[in-house]
């Protein structure tokens, strides 16, 4: 048995506090190597069993709803930060580079989100629902994520070329080649990151991926205050992928061991194959797009297409995300308690809207005071951009927490069906809207997901604990806030005087469109409930806090 290992036990070992709550979690939920104690692959722990250390004796079971709302306050404290620093690289870049040379850089983006598909082959998320996994088993999935990536950086040196003939742009050669080493970055960190996550170490990750996220975002803006290049773009990718490998290695205190034979983990791959046949599905949904504008209009409109991508998206991923990888391992080990998961499920689910839905409203329906702020006077022109995709952002927001059910509920084949519909959906919408140019790309992708979410919520709920009356009832509150948050803002911009700084109207808007999404919350039951917990968990935090202060005896 590995040191990290012994060490997780040992701690589990201890009795549960505050201040030791990530190494309880930790402790519990270490991946299973006792042979005593060791469950058929793929098998899932007994409702109400009690987690096994590796000398026999019951650890501490894991109290996940501590575990998820310690995990939800440290992640969302990473995710403030991160997002602080992508908003900081959009407005230095920005200001610095040309549209064209943001358009440069996304000519070679929906290569590199294909290649990552195929890199990852969905051997993180099949590592990460499964209720226990060995050394051995590991240590294979380590190297079929390995070799994968070392053929992928070589097949990107080779296609390069091919890449700037398509677009018939040659400063795509270089840049095409140089982007292997992303893919080989990314395949290295797959499993010691993912061992982060099986072991709920949640403030190791958002520290990692902050600081990673801040080297790469002082490399970019460095390079495009001293030479305007569009290398400063591909700088950022780098540096944060290579500091957040080295990291990922450093942290997770693991190294490959013996591997196992390839039989012993058919479970695995196969659950990879499906999750990465889905992800090569979603794969065009989310990039053809981009494909498309830079192949028929040229670097300039891709440069404004993805930059309003990049802004709308941001909230989106830095919610979801996050997200993700809090929630999976905790609902993968609740799937046999309905209830329990269900609870669970939608608390975290609104809790995503809560933080996501007022912002986005804004960015919709005050688009080019917005733009302006954040982007500077030139982008002002992609404002209806902007818009359209803020809406498609909304929409995404109810069905971006699919993919977290179905990896949870160990639901391979429905994410592969709903991924194919979701992206001949919208691959139509794509080729109907080129017409238009960008603008009528990103009105076809709203219209489409506007159409389309209901429907995948519908499919996605079929079976499980979660049903399709608990999402309606759950989204209700957040449409409608979206609708007086959209009503209050264009009434406010009327009203607006001239001399009014964009700045104070954006922040004091902000502010007041979130204040009133509260109050709309309970307008039902399940509103009320979430608001019920969340004061709940907020009152908790803020005792937990004072305790130590109060319990201290007084000094003689």
């Amino acid at each position: 048995m590995s040191a990290p290992i012994r060490r997780a036990t040992r701690r589990a070992s201890s009795p549960p506090s505050s201040g030791r709550l990530a190494s309880t979690a930790r402790g519990s939920t270490r991946t299973g190597s006792s042979a005593g104690t060791r469950r058929s692959p793929g098998s899932s722990p007994q409702p109400g069993a009690e987690p096994v250390s590796d000398g026999g004796t019951p650890a501490a079971p894991v109290n996940y709803r501590r575990a998820a709302l310690g995990g939800a306050a440290v992640t969302g404290l990473g995710t403030l930060t991160k997002a602080s620093l992508q908003v900081a690289a959009i407005i230095v870049l920005a200001r610095l580079l040309t549209p064209a040379d943001f358009g440069i850089m996304a000519m070679v983006f929906p290569i590199i989100a294909f290649a990552q598909v195929l890199q990852d082959a969905g051997l993180g998320s099949a590592v990460l629902q499964r209720s226990e996994i060995s050394e051995p088993e590991l240590a294979t999935m380590f190297w079929l994520n390995a070799a994968v990536g070392i053929v992928l950086a070589l097949l990107f040196l080779a296609v390069s070329p091919f890449v700037a003939d398509f677009y018939h742009e040659p400063r795509v050669q270089a840049l095409t080649a140089a982007s292997g080493t992303l893919l080989l970055l990314a395949a290295l960190a797959v499993q010691p990151r993912t061992i982060l996550n099986r072991n709920l170490r949640f403030t190791t990750l958002a520290i990692s991926d902050a600081l990673s996220l801040l080297v790469g975002t002082l490399l970019a803006c460095g390079v495009a205050w001293l030479t305007g290049s569009y290398w400063s773009i591909f700088l950022l990718s780098f540096g944060a992928s290579a500091t957040e490998c080295v990291f990922a290695w450093a942290l997770a205190g693991w190294r490959p061991t013996v591997r196992a034979p390839l039989h012993k983990v058919m479970d695995l791959v196969r659950f990879g194959g499906h999750m990465t046949l889905s992800n090569i599905a979603g794969y065009f949904s989310r990039n053809l797009d981009n494909i498309l504008i830079g192949r028929v209009w040229g670097a300039t409109a891709l440069g404004f297409y993805e930059r309003a991508y990049k802004v709308v998206l941001m909230p989106v991923l830095f919610v979801h995300m996050p997200l993700f990888r809090l929630m999976v391992p905790i609902l993968s080990r609740t799937r046999d308690e309905p209830e329990r998961y269900r609870r669970q499920y939608l608390l975290s689910y609104q809790l995503s809207l809560l933080l996501t839905v007022p912002g986005l409203t804004l960015l919709a329906s005050a688009t080019t005071i917005v733009v302006g702020l954040v982007m500077g006077p030139k982008w002002i022109t992609g404002a209806p951009i902007f818009a359209w995709l803020a809406l498609t952002g909304l929409f995404q927001l109810v069905t971006g927490p699919i993919a977290m059910m179905f990896v949870s509920q160990n639901r391979p084949r429905a994410a592969l069906v709903s991924s194919v519909v979701s992206s001949i959906y919208t691959v139509v919408a794509f080729l109907i809207g080129i017409r238009w140019g960008a603008v009528g790309v990103a009105m076809a992708y709203a219209i489409s997901e506007g159409i389309r979410t209901p429907l995948m919520v519908w499919y996605a709920t079929s079976e499980g604990p979660i049903r399709f009356k608990d999402a309606t009832a759950t989204t209700l509150p957040f449409v409608l806030a979206a609708i007086v948050c959209f009503v209050l803002t264009r009434g406010l911009l009327l009203t607006q005087l001239d001399e009014t700084s964009p700045l104070l109207f954006t922040v004091t808007t902000g502010i007041l469109l979130y204040l009133v999404t509260i109050p709309i919350l309970m307008i039902n039951h399940a509103g009320r409930e979430f608001l019920r917990e969340i004061f709940t968990a907020v009152g908790n935090m803020l005792r937990r806090f004072r305790k130590p202060g109060l319990s201290t005896p007084p000094s003689a």
